[in-house]
């Protein structure tokens, strides 16, 4: 039975749970960018070796637990993962969860990540949460941006919040949207 990160899609992309396969496009399309992580948590990746066993170790055993809702993102188009979108905090009990992204540079300025953001969330809110937010690091304000298009309004900044993959902690802005 298929729970929490049930497939979705929407007019150009297909998000559905990540596949071992996957590693190829995710270490080509991102995940050893550098400029993709600046603002991240982690390092780019080394080698697709390395994507494998994040893969293998991380991100597939996630999936057999309960409230794991993490999508590949796939642009219909090419039918490569160009990202990834996942809840990275929750909170069942006071039925709140904090997303998170990463899109591979070349699809940055498409309207990708709104996209996939905003049927995210409406599957959220079906899901019974009533809180949606994001957070990004204040020297990153594409990001917010993208918050913005999902409908999420800025609620304040977070002084110290989250620490960068350099080791820096960093000041973060803080978006959320409500289920009304």
């Amino acid at each position: 039975m298929e729970k929490y990160t049930k497939e979705i899609e929407t007019e150009r992309l297909i998000l559905r749970k990540f596949k071992i396969t996957d590693a190829d496009d995710m270490f080509n399309n991102y995940c050893s960018h550098s400029v993709v992580t600046e603002f991240l948590t982690w390092q780019p990746h080394k080698s697709v070796e390395e994507t494998k066993e994040y893969l293998k170790n991380i991100v597939l055993p996630e999936y057999d637990e309960d409230y794991t809702y993490r999508w590949a993102i796939v642009l219909k188009e090419i039918n490569q993962v160009i990202g990834c979108i996942d809840v990275v905090k929750k909170n069942v009990v006071k039925q709140k969860v904090e997303l998170g992204y990463v899109l591979g540079d070349g699809f940055w300025g498409k309207g990708i990540m709104p996209e996939a953001g905003k049927s995210v969330v409406s599957y959220l809110f079906e899901e019974n949460f009533v809180r949606i937010q994001a957070i990004h690091d204040v020297d990153n304000p594409k990001s917010g941006r993208v918050m913005q298009k999902i409908g999420m309004t800025y609620e304040g900044t977070l002084r110290k919040y989250e620490k960068r993959s350099d080791g820096e902690l960093r000041d973060c802005k803080m978006y959320a949207i409500i289920k009304e």
